[in-house]
C-alpha cells in the first residue's frame, strides 16, 4: 500500500498556499508559541486537505522468471559431433529449468555458414524480454564469436549469463593464413606472397614446440612446388605473372593428425595481372589517310606507349638534299628490330612495302619475335601484292596466314562478320552491324591457316587472326578502315574493332575465343565457357568436398555457354573442359567461421564475468555434463560456482487493478482544522460573548431610594 496525492488545486496554486501557510504559522509562533502551534496544525491540515492524500493498493499477479537459452547452430558446430552435443544439452537444460518451477523458457538459435555473432544474437533475444523478469541466460556454443570484442560492453542486464562450451578440452587444428596477399600485379613482374602456418590447441592457444609442415603451391591448378616450411613463422615466395588477367594461387598445407577440419588448410589468392604500359611499334610504309586513324587510336589510350615511324624514302636514296631541310631522321632499324624488339608488345605494319630499309636478318628476327610470344598486325593495301610485298619475304612469309593472289580489288562492298566471327569475342556484338558504311578496296588472298572473322565481297577474307608458336598474327586485308573514321556512308565502329584486334593480339583474357571461367554470384557458382565450336562436351567440376560431377552447358549467346550451381558450398572449385582448366572459389576459401574452429572458453568469458555467470565445458563423453541449477533468492553474492549455475528469482508480478481511497475523509480534516483554531483562540484568553438582553438588564441598575 502506497500514499499518493491528487491535489484539488494546480501545483503552482498549492505551492503558493503552502508558502502562505508557512508564513502565517511562523508569525503565529513568534507572537505566542502556545497558540501558534495549534494555528500551525490548522494550516498544515488545510494544506494536506488541499493535497488530497490517497491510500493506493494494487492487486498483483505473480509472474514467472524468464530464462533465455541461446543455441549456436553455426557451421563450426558440425565438427566433432558438436551439433549432437548441443541438441542433447539444450533438451536436458530445458527439462531442468522446467523442474525449478515458475520459469518461462525462451529458446533462440543463431549462427550461419559465414560467421558466428553470439553477442548480437544475445542482444536480439533480450530485445523483448522485460529486464525485471530476466532470471538468467544460457548460451550453448563452441565459443567461436566474431563479435567477441563486443562482449566487454555493458548489455544492461542484471542476471547471470552462463556459457556452455560444446568443444572438447583436447581439440587441435592446423591453419594456414595469408600475411602479404597482393590482389594486383604487373605483367612480367613477380609479386611477393607470404603466409604462416599455425597449430592450435584448446582456446586457440598455439601448440608448443617447433616443427615443419609440407606445403603445396599451385598456380592456376598446376602444381609448382612442394616444400616443408617451419610452423609459426612467416614464409613467402615470389609469384611470377607471365600473362595479363587473373592468376589464381593456391596454398595447401598437409593435415595435422587428429585436427578438427582441413577446410582451413587451404588458402586461395586471385591476383589480377595488368600491363604497366603497352608498348606498340607502328611502322607506316608511306603517308596515307589511314595512318592518322592508327595514330589517333593508339595515342588516345593512356596505357599505350606508341613509337611511330613513317618511311618517306628508301634508305639508299641520296639526292644531295641536306637532312635538316628534309626534316627527316635516319630510321633506326637495327636498334628497333634487333636490340629492342623484345621490349614491344605489338608490331604493326601499316601499308608497309619492302624498300630496302629492313634486311632479311630483320625479318628473321621478327619471325622469332612472334614465335617467342610477340604479336604482329599487318594492315595491307595494294602494296601487299608483288615482289616487294611482306608476303614475299621468305623469312617472314611462314608466319603469315594468307598470301596475295593478285592486285587489289577496287570494288565497293560492306564488311560483314562471318559465322565464325559472330562467335569470336573480337568481332561478336560489334555495334550497328546492319548499318556499316562501305569500303572501296580489298586485297584478294589465298588463306592457308587462321580464322576468318570478317569478309568482303564473295566471302573473300577481310580479317584473319592466327596463332604462331607462342605469339599471334593478324591480317587486315584493306586499308580503307579510315573511311569509317571519316563517317563515309554512315561510318562504322572502327575504334572498337581496331582496339579489339590489338588487345587480342596482346593476349587480353577477355578476348580469348576458347576460355573457361568460374565466378561466384551470391551463393551461386557460375561456369562460363566461350568457344567458337557449335557444341561442347559437359564440364567436369570438382567441389570443395572432393565430389566430381559433369555439368551440361547451355548456350546463352553466340559462342557463350554457361552452367550454374545454386547454393554452392563455400570453398574451392576446379573445372576442366577439353584442354582448358579453371579454378574458382565461392567465398575465396574457408569462411571466417572456419578460420579458427577450436572451441574457445575465453572469447565470451568477459560477458559471463561481468554478469556474475560462469563458463562450463560440457563435452566430456557421450552425454553432455551440464552444471547443477540453483534458484537465487534476493541479491545473492555468487551467481555461479564450480559445477553449478544460478538463476535469479526476480519475484516479479503484474499489476491487475489499482484501488485508491482517501487517507482521511475531508470532513475529518475540517474538524481537525476547526478544533485546532478553537484551541488556539481559547489559549489566547478568548471567552464566549453574552447576549444583548443580558447586558441591557445590567445597564442603569443601582440602589433604589
Amino acid at each position: 500500500m502506497n500514499i499518493v496525492f491528487e491535489p484539488w488545486l494546480p501545483h503552482w496554486a498549492l505551492t503558493m498556499a503552502a508558502l502562505a501557510g508557512v508564513l502565517f504559522a511562523g508569525l503565529s509562533l513568534w507572537r505566542n508559541w502556545k497558540s501558534g502551534a495549534f494555528r500551525a496544525l490548522a494550516v498544515a491540515s488545510l494544506v494536506i486537505l488541499l493535497a488530497n492524500p490517497q491510500l493506493r493498493e494494487a492487486e498483483r499477479t505473480p509472474l514467472d522468471d524468464i530464462v533465455v537459452v541461446l543455441v549456436d547452430e553455426s557451421a563450426s558446430q558440425s565438427l566433432d559431433k558438436r551439433d549432437a552435443v548441443t541438441k542433447a544439452a539444450a533438451d536436458d537444460l530445458i527439462r531442468r529449468i522446467e523442474a525449478l518451477g515458475r520459469t518461462e523458457i525462451r529458446v533462440s538459435s543463431f549462427g550461419g555458414a559465414e560467421e558466428t555473432r553470439s553477442v548480437a544474437a544475445l542482444r536480439g533475444a533480450l530485445a523483448d524480454a522485460p529486464r525485471a523478469r530476466l532470471g538468467g541466460v544460457f548460451i550453448i556454443t563452441d565459443g567461436q564469436a566474431a563479435d567477441a570484442a563486443d562482449a566487454e560492453t555493458q548489455l544492461g542486464i542484471d542476471a547471470p549469463v552462463h556459457v556452455l562450451v560444446t568443444g572438447r578440452a583436447s581439440e587441435t587444428d592446423r591453419k594456414i593464413s595469408l600475411i602479404n596477399a597482393p590482389r594486383y600485379g604487373i605483367v612480367r613482374q613477380s609479386v611477393r606472397v607470404s603466409f604462416r602456418i599455425d597449430d592450435f590447441g584448446p582456446d586457440e592457444e598455439p601448440v608448443a614446440g617447433a616443427g615443419e609442415a609440407l606445403v603445396t603451391l599451385r598456380v592456376d591448378g598446376e602444381q609448382i612446388l612442394r616444400q616443408k616450411v617451419p610452423l609459426g613463422m612467416e614464409a613467402g615466395f615470389e609469384a611470377p605473372l607471365d600473362r595479363p588477367g587473373r592468376t589464381v594461387i593456391e596454398l595447401e598445407v598437409e593435415p595435422r593428425s587428429g585436427e578438427l577440419t582441413d577446410r582451413n588448410n587451404v588458402v586461395v589468392l586471385p591476383i589480377t595481372a595488368v600491363r604497366d604500359r603497352l608498348r606498340v611499334l607502328l611502322i607506316s610504309g608511306e603517308p596515307h589517310p589511314g595512318e592518322r586513324v592508327w595514330r589517333n587510336l593508339l595515342k588516345s589510350d593512356p596505357a599505350v606507349d606508341l613509337v611511330h615511324f613513317t618511311i618517306l624514302r628508301p634508305i639508299e636514296k641520296n639526292d644531295g638534299t641536306p637532312i635538316g631541310e628534309l626534316a627527316l631522321i635516319p630510321f633506326p632499324q637495327d636498334e628497333l628490330f634487333i636490340d629492342k624488339l623484345s621490349e614491344f608488345d605489338l608490331l604493326i605494319f601499316d601499308r608497309y612495302t619492302y624498300r630496302g630499309v629492313l634486311s632479311s636478318f630483320h625479318f628473321d628476327n621478327i619471325a622469332r619475335f612472334v614465335d617467342d610470344g610477340g604479336a604482329v598486325l599487318i594492315a595491307a593495301g595494294p602494296e601487299y601484292n608483288g615482289s616487294l610485298s611482306l608476303a614475299a619475304r621468305r623469312n617472314l612469309s611462314f608466319i603469315l596466314p594468307a598470301t596475295p593472289v593478285g592486285a587489289a580489288d577496287e570494288k565497293t562492298f560492306r564488311p560483314a562478320v562471318t559465322d565464325l566471327g559472330a562467335r569470336h569475342p573480337v568481332t561478336a556484338d560489334l555495334p550497328e552491324q546492319g548499318f556499316w558504311g562501305r569500303w572501296l578496296r580489298i586485297m584478294p588472298v589465298a588463306q592457308t591457316r587462321g580464322q576468318t572473322l570478317m569478309a568482303g565481297p564473295g566471302d573473300a577474307p577481310l580479317l584473319i587472326l592466327d596463332r604462331v608458336g607462342e605469339g599471334r598474327v593478324g591480317l587486315l586485308l584493306s586499308d580503307h578502315v579510315w573511311l569509317w573514321a571519316r563517317g563515309f556512308d554512315g561510318g562504322g565502329p572502327h575504334a572498337e574493332l581496331l582496339r579489339r584486334i590489338a588487345h587480342w593480339l596482346m593476349k587480353e583474357p577477355e578476348l580469348e575465343e576458347e576460355s573457361l571461367n568460374l565466378r561466384s554470384k551470391g551463393d551461386a557458382l557460375i561456369i562460363e565457357r566461350r568457344s567458337i565450336a557449335d557444341e561442347l562436351q559437359p564440364v567436369r567440376i570438382e567441389g570443395p568436398d572432393g565430389e566430381i560431377k559433369e555439368l551440361e552447358l547451355a548456350s546463352v549467346g553466340p559462342g557463350v555457354f554457361t552452367a550454374r550451381i545454386e547454393n554452392a558450398a563455400r570453398g574451392l572449385y576446379r573445372a576442366s573442359s577439353d584442354e582448358l582448366f579453371a579454378i574458382g572459389a565461392v567465398g575465396l576459401a574457408a569462411a571466417p567461421e572456419f578460420e579458427n574452429v577450436v572451441s574457445n572458453r575465453k572469447a565470451l568469458a568477459p560477458l559471463a564475468e561481468q554478469s556474475g555467470g560462469g563458463v562450463f565445458s560440457i563435452h566430456r563423453g557421450e552425454a553432455p555434463a551440464l552444471p547443477a541449477l540453483r534458484k537465487l533468492r534476493g541479491e545473492a553474492a555468487a551467481r555461479a560456482g564450480a559445477g553449478w549455475a544460478g538463476i535469479r528469482d526476480r519475484n516479479a508480478a503484474r499489476i491487475d487493478k489499482i484501488n485508491d481511497k482517501p487517507a482521511l475523509p475531508p470532513v475529518v480534516w475540517l474538524l481537525i482544522i476547526g478544533a485546532a483554531l478553537l484551541t488556539a483562540w481559547r489559549i489566547e484568553g478568548g471567552r464566549p460573548r453574552r447576549t444583548r438582553r443580558s447586558a441591557d438588564k445590567n445597564v442603569g441598575a443601582g440602589p433604589q431610594i
